[in-house]
């Protein structure tokens, strides 16, 4: 039962992984696209389009969409008809995101004049109005489709959505829209994904009409669940984007723009914990629906081993190739970035573990410590900026955020281990991190000797075969990684699979 739980669990990463490969590869080309085509300012400016478009969205959430997908996963685990509950919550989002497209249309003007002190941008502000309505839905649709457990499905759509926005956008770029073809570009991938969501939405039946009066206690379980989560979304908003706002108060709008590529370019990194917590986040409440606590405490444990394993050599390796990773990235404009890109990878490779708890705060109805815990971060690493922005600029930033991230790990630790036993895989983390070391002088060296950004993909290759040995030696693969692989791939990849464990075990 364990080993089928990790197929399902290693299965359901997967398609989030793959999905978020694809994804990432769409977004680099479109993103070298861009930042060549765009001036230092003009990305500034996307910087702020795109705060505003995450901030109305956390805005309109009201906190319903991770409840959504929690309440969906754990009624399908004890066999209630969830249908009441998605109802609520779909119909509460067009009500509230309507609302509030109408007035960010409104209001444009005077955004565009306080954020960024001039009145010319005030139709991109009514563009990213248009925006906020299938932003809005595209994230209750893919919180939906993830409670239903159709992640394959959710994975596929994210893909075609990303293909559809990034070719928009930098075909409009070429023929000269600008910024305005941009914003169009995104509204385009969004609608996209509504349509292919709401249609597999219909065929099965996942949102049915109800009367009101059926909904309207169901709705109130999701709102007493979600009105922290909504605060707590607010503060983690923050969170993310607490440095990105100071900057744009103390900082020119082409520095702005160099750190903001830095952090899409971590962000790239950071999709594989991502894909693997999205996956964990429904198994676990279905688990707790089950009163199966004890496959949760597997799963930590599990999950810590495969995202140590596979998400350290990338932190530490992206790390040693920051420089000509960000040149060929985004051009030799923002270079300069490279110190911020290698400082967020260091911080990243001991951050990433939290992944493995799948928002196990929120499975718990935990949200008001999901709040103390960004708070604490946020306050914890500002306590830093007085000292590191005056004198370091952006990298000082960079060593601020990173501080947060360790902080909001740290805590997390702390608070779920006095709820439950959890563990992580020692040996397994221990091992990486050696073998991750080891690969970081590999490439150091050979960057050392002889540098080109053009050499990125040699650099890539050597690491990759540097860690590989590195894991031979250290025993850090076993058999039953293996087994998990062939039940992943099935008989068609026996010969890779057998290559793969002739190489690590």
């Amino acid at each position: 039962m364990v080993e089928m739980d990790s197929t399902r669990l290693v299965k359901g990463s997967a398609y989030l992984a793959t999905q978020s490969i694809v994804t990432t590869l769409i977004g680099a080309v479109a993103l070298a696209f861009t930042a060549r085509i765009l001036t230092q300012v003009e990305m500034g400016v996307a910087v702020v389009l795109t705060l505003t478009l995450g901030l109305a969205q956390v805005l309109t959430d009201l906190g319903f969409s991770g409840g959504l997908t929690k309440f969906v996963a754990e009624y399908r685990g004890k066999g209630v008809d969830y249908t009441f509950m998605s109802f609520g919550a779909v119909l509460t989002k067009v009500l509230v995101a309507g609302s509030a497209a109408v007035l960010c249309f409104l209001a444009a003007p005077w955004l565009s004049g306080f954020l960024l002190k001039s009145g010319e941008y005030a139709f991109l502000f009514q563009l990213i109005s248009v925006n906020l309505l299938t932003f809005c839905f595209r994230v209750t649709v893919n919180n939906l489709l993830l409670g239903v457990n159709r992640l394959k499905e959710m994975a596929a759509f994210n893909g075609i959505s990303m293909l559809i926005r990034q070719m928009s956008a930098v075909g409009l770029l070429l023929c000269g829209f600008g910024l305005v073809g941009l914003v169009i570009g995104w509204f385009l991938g969004g609608l996209a994904y509504v349509i292919l969501g709401a249609l597999i939405i219909v065929k099965n039946r996942y949102v049915r009409i109800h009367p009101l009066g059926e909904v309207a206690p169901y709705l109130k379980t999701l709102a007493r669940f979600s009105w922290p989560l909504f605060v707590t979304n607010v503060v983690l908003f923050l969170y993310t984007w607490f440095d990105q706002a100071l900057l744009l108060a103390y900082v020119p709008l082409s520095e702005v723009a160099i750190y903001s590529i830095a952090l899409q370019a971590f962000g790239v990194l950071s999709l594989i914990p991502a894909a693997l917590s999205s996956t964990l986040f429904p198994y676990y409440s279905e688990q707790r629906g089950k009163d199966e606590h004890q496959k949760i405490v597997a799963g930590v444990h599990g999950s810590s081993r495969y995202i140590a394993l596979l998400y350290t050599p990338l932190a530490l390796g992206l790390m040693a190739t920051a420089n000509p990773a960000i040149t060929l990235f985004a051009g030799q404009t923002y270079a300069g970035g490279d110190m911020i890109l290698a400082i967020l990878c260091l911080f990243g490779g001991l951050h990433c573990l939290v992944a493995s708890f799948g928002g196990l705060l929120l499975v718990y109805d935990m949200t008001p410590t999901v709040l103390l815990i960004n708070v604490a971060s946020v306050v914890g690493s500002v306590v830093l900026l007085p000292v590191l922005l005056p004198s370091f600029g952006v990298v000082g930033m960079a060593v601020v955020k990173g501080a947060a991230m360790v902080i909001s790990f740290v805590l997390t630790v702390i608070v779920l281990r006095k709820r439950m036993p959890i563990r992580f895989d020692g040996e397994a983390v221990w091992k990486s991190w050696a073998a991750a070391i080891g690969m970081f002088v590999v490439v150091w060296l050979m960057e050392y000797v002889y540098f080109s950004p053009y050499l990125l993909p040699l650099y890539v290759v050597v690491g990759g075969v540097a860690y590989a040995v590195a894991l031979r030696l250290l025993g850090a693969v076993n058999e039953n990684d293996i087994r998990l692989i062939r039940n992943l791939l099935g008989k068609k990849a026996t010969v890779i699979v057998n290559v793969v464990e002739k190489v690590l075990v």
